[in-house]
């Protein structure tokens, strides 16, 4: 730049002259490359007119100036020769200006070479009070003594006679361009590349020391001279070699962070048009790669480069079920996981001693059935409208107790009535590839409007009811309707819990036993109001209506099957000579031992008391008989887990020794039960009604009742140990239950607006877990909204004035369920779960995701649509089924069935093949015949 230049104006120097000022070493400070984005106009104190009229005119103008940074890409350092520079001298010396400094420009496509460092021409000057200015003429202004001011001695300035001239366009050239001889070099001026950032002093120097390098040291090898107007843009290193044009790509986005990419010696950009073709060559070339990419859905099946590019490639592709094939692949990765740890700990057959007795098990007489049932005869009235299926009828219906709907021939799901509000429900557990009928295990009140308190104890009637749902397939419909298989009858209070023994309780229903004994179905741990827990060992209901001694129940119409029978073990809390009596309160959480040999149990009371259990101890000291002849068993160790009833806990799946407990102090607590002096983890959370522990994961996963939580946090949140959280399902009602299920690592949520939301977890076995767009893992089931009953007015209209008196005074007093169900009608609302695609498109998604942190509720009516309790089946082969119940005793089965692989599908049947070689059924005329043959063959082979 020029030392003291002026306009004509007198003004101010400008902001690119401030920022650009002179160091020690006479080089100039670069603008910061951020900035590179801005125009910056420099003006030329010698050019006299546009540069237009000089092109127009035919002539080369004289020495000037870049007007404009951004025009140096498109100019190329010339030099002038040797017949120019006498004129260049003389105009020079006429001009008053030997002392200025013009920058080199290059093109962008010139080779940047080191330049050498020259002595400056230093021009003696005198200091003058006023500096020059550019007059018309192109001349430079004088002082008040006719002294032009002189450039600092520090600035290094080319030799005089030096002329150079802008590039004219290849088109309009009139003349070769000329390089400068080798000997005379002048320092390059500010680059700007491709993507409007300076280059770096920094990088300009290592550079060229890389490319001396490579010439002097390495050998790198020169390329060919290269022809026409390349030939032009070229330059030659300070070894007169030419240096090859590289093929670096660089975007106008690019960062300063990625400057180091200009220290490869040998490389330089590309123009526009070369970055165009390159640009298409690598989309063609991808295009390619992505319709022949075969995707391998095994773990570490595909390449880092292909999850470098997850949007281009399977991460985001779809799968015909509508999911990403990401989400898929962590649901096959899981099932493939849990198949093997079952396989390893679960247990065959546990409790041998506890096998079921018909001398056990006796039937209720019809006169004191009443007094174990429910009280409700008849259910509420509903109707389902399934997605897909607009056109179809659905009028309103209503079932008897202990009856059931048929099941839809199109989206398989069923329901059925029980009675009374369900608070308790199970599946029961089948080995692994077991073609057997599944099982369901539920309680609930006898009245609708009956209400307890959690910190007394009940005693009582109460029922447990085992349902035949049939031989449930992940790929069928049911093959029947559900049915009431029968009833356990017990005078213990009402039930809160159940828990089946997690394995080896099951065995196959055509099993040989000898009189008086039942094939098992499995062992069944129930939590009564009178703070006991009793076990029960439960027979197939076939073998049990099968046997001579008992009337066939199924048959008679007016016989109910229910049964009582003695338990084979009573868990109390208390010592052998300290008996508690029941100072505990209610048992409200229960979990088995999921580790073989399942011989632990853990129980939580009211007074925030857990105890343990040891299922297999002969210790005299805990095994006690009562009078009534029933064994029970006390604890071996207590624990004061919380100030507070226990309201959840949960055994780790992998190890017998970590245990979770929620409490009503607002506390989640990991235990060790090594060490039970100190908790491993201390959480305070909100009120958690359920708890689960994944088997693929370091954490809990937690269900929230709405108390204590602040707006947007409620729902269903997976922490892990180290404190990391995914909110996996937001929502507004209470979570009164959440079922996990470590076939499809996911969750499906119940609450009390009657919603069932089925949500994927993502692979929380990596810490922190990786969780992005978690609306597209969550998935409505079915909603249940409450619509007027149309019979309601005409009924209204009937009743005497004796009725409606009646009302006003139980409308006083609360809202009851008769009225809320004279009122209301349920009407579910199904979502077709064969198919995920387009979900974005449904209505029942939209609903969802308008409703998960504001809805409408009116507090005053009944809860008639809550949802108490869902399960998803534990069992291999009906792992996509879940059953869900609530307030109104209306138990719904549906099924996911869009959630199996290819990959499942042939592990399933592969079990199943296993299990028929094994445990295949035989006749027991032919399983006779067979052991007469082999006692033969055994017999002749010894003589």
């Amino acid at each position: 730049m020029l030392a003291g230049r002026h306009d004509s104006g007198q003004e101010k120097p400008s902001e690119q002259d401030r920022d650009l000022r002179v160091t020690s070493r006479g080089r100039q400070r670069k603008k910061n490359p951020k900035y590179s984005d801005y125009e910056t106009v420099r003006t030329s104190p010698r050019q006299t007119s546009p540069r237009k009229s000089s092109r127009r005119a035919g002539r080369t103008p004289p020495k000037t100036t870049p007007a404009k940074i951004v025009e140096a890409k498109d100019a190329t350092q010339q030099a002038a020769n040797g017949e120019k520079e006498g004129a260049d001298k003389t105009a020079q010396e006429s001009d008053g200006d030997a002392s200025e400094e013009t920058p080199t420009k290059k093109s962008a496509r010139a080779r940047r070479t080191p330049s050498k460092k020259t002595p400056a021409r230093k021009t003696p000057a005198k200091k003058t009070p006023v500096r020059k200015t550019a007059r018309a003429n192109g001349s430079l202004g004088t002082g008040e003594d006719g002294v032009v001011d002189a450039v600092p001695p520090e600035i290094e300035t080319p030799k005089p006679k030096r002329k150079y001239v802008k590039k004219q366009p290849a088109q309009k050239a009139a003349a070769p361009v000329t390089e400068p001889p080798p000997c005379v070099e002048a320092e390059p001026e500010e680059q700007i590349e491709p993507g409007g950032r300076r280059r770096r002093s920094a990088a300009k120097a290592a550079l060229k020391y890389l490319q001396i390098l490579a010439k002097e040291v390495l050998d790198y090898p020169n390329d060919e001279t290269r022809t026409g107007a390349d030939s032009k843009d070229s330059q030659k290193n300070p070894k007169g070699g030419k240096e090859r044009k590289g093929r670096k790509r660089k975007r106008p986005d690019d960062s300063d962070a990625e400057g180091d990419e200009d220290f490869v010696p040998g490389v330089e950009e590309v123009d526009d048009e070369e970055r165009e073709e390159e640009e298409e060559e690598e989309e063609e070339a991808k295009e390619s790669e992505d319709s022949d990419l075969d995707f391998d859905f095994r773990k570490g099946g595909r390449s880092a480069a292909v999850f470098q590019k997850g949007s281009n490639t399977g991460s985001n592709v779809i799968a015909p079920n509508g999911l990403t094939m990401n989400n898929m692949r962590a649901v096959w990765n899981c099932f493939e996981a849990t198949k093997k740890f079952r396989e390893e700990h679960y247990s065959s057959w546990v409790f041998p001693e506890w096998v079921p007795s018909t001398a056990q098990w006796q039937l209720v007489p019809q006169s004191d059935l009443d007094k174990y049932l429910p009280q409700e005869l008849c259910s509420a009235a509903f109707k389902v409208s399934r997605e897909g299926l607009g056109k179809e009828e659905t009028p309103l219906q209503s079932l008897n107790r202990f009856t059931a709907a048929p099941a839809h021939p199109q989206r398989w799901d069923t329901v059925f009535f029980t009675g009374g509000p369900v608070w308790a429900m199970e599946w029961c557990p089948t080995p692994d590839g077991a073609p057997a009928t599944q099982y369901i295990a539920m309680a609930c009140h006898r009245g609708m409007d009956e209400q307890h308190y959690v910190d007394k104890t009940y005693t009582g009637t109460g029922l447990v009811q085992l349902w035949d749902v049939g031989k449930l397939e992940y790929n069928s419909s049911p093959d029947a309707q559900p049915a009431f298989a029968y009833g356990l009858a017990q005078d213990k209070g009402f039930i809160w819990n159940l828990k089946w023994c997690p394995a080896g309780g099951w065995e196959l229903p055509s099993c040989s036993r000898n009189a008086p004994f039942l094939p098992r179905l499995g062992l069944l741990a129930v939590a009564t109001s009178n703070s006991v827990v009793t076990i029960y060992s439960l027979p197939h209901p076939d073998a049990l209506r099968s046997k001579e001694k008992l009337p066939d129940a199924g048959k008679d119409s007016q016989q109910l099957p229910i049964y009582k029978a003695e338990g084979v073990l009573t868990l109390k809390l208390g010592s052998f000579r300290a008996p508690h009596h029941e100072k505990s309160g209610q048992v409200l959480s229960m979990d088995w031992l999921p580790e073989k040999p399942h011989n632990v149990i853990a129980i939580g009371f009211y007074d925030g008391v857990v105890g343990f259990w040891d299922l297999t101890t002969k210790s005299s000291l805990l095994r006690v008989r009562e009078l009534d002849r029933m064994l029970s068993l006390l604890p071996y160790r207590c624990l004061r887990a919380h100030d507070h009833a226990v309201r959840a806990l949960a055994f780790c799946p992998a190890s017998r020794y970590l245990l979770t407990t929620a409490g009503e102090d607002r506390y989640v607590k990991t235990w060790d039960l090594r060490r039970l002096d100190d908790p491993l983890t201390v959480q305070k959370r909100y009120l958690t009604n359920e708890i689960y522990w994944p088997l693929h994961g370091p954490g809990v996963i937690m269900a929230q009742d709405a108390g204590f939580v602040p707006k947007g946090s409620h729902g269903v949140h997976y922490f892990d140990h180290f404190v990391n959280s995914i909110f996996a399902v937001p929502r507004c009602g209470s979570l009164w239950s959440i079922s996990y299920t470590d076939w499809l690592n996911s969750v499906v949520t119940a609450d009390s607006l009657g919603e069932v939301i089925f949500a994927l977890l993502p692979p929380i076995d990596c810490v922190p877990p990786c969780f992005k767009r978690s609306i597209d893992r969550r998935f409505p089931v079915y909603f249940t909204s409450l619509e007027p009953n149309a019979t309601t007015e005409e009924e209204s209209q009937e009743m005497g004035g004796v009725e409606e008196e009646e009302e006003e005074e139980e409308e006083e007093d609360g809202d009851t369920y008769k009225e809320a169900v004279k009122k209301y009608c349920l009407h579910h609302t199904d979502t077709d779960m064969a198919t995920f695609a387009k979900k974005e498109k449904r209505a029942l998604w939209k609903l969802m995701k308008d409703t998960e942190m504001k809805t409408h509720m009116n507090l005053d009516d009944m809860p008639l649509a809550a949802l108490h309790k869902v399960r998803l089946s534990p069992n291999m082969s009906s792992h996509t089924w879940l059953a869900s119940a609530g307030q109104t005793g209306l138990v719904r089965l549906n099924c996911l069935r869009t959630m199996i692989g290819s990959q499942v599908k042939d592990m399933i049947s592969e079990n199943q093949a296993q299990f028929d070689a094994l445990y295949s059924p035989k006749d027991p005329e032919a399983a006779a015949a067979e052991a007469a043959e082999s006692e033969v063959q055994s017999a002749t082979e010894e003589l």
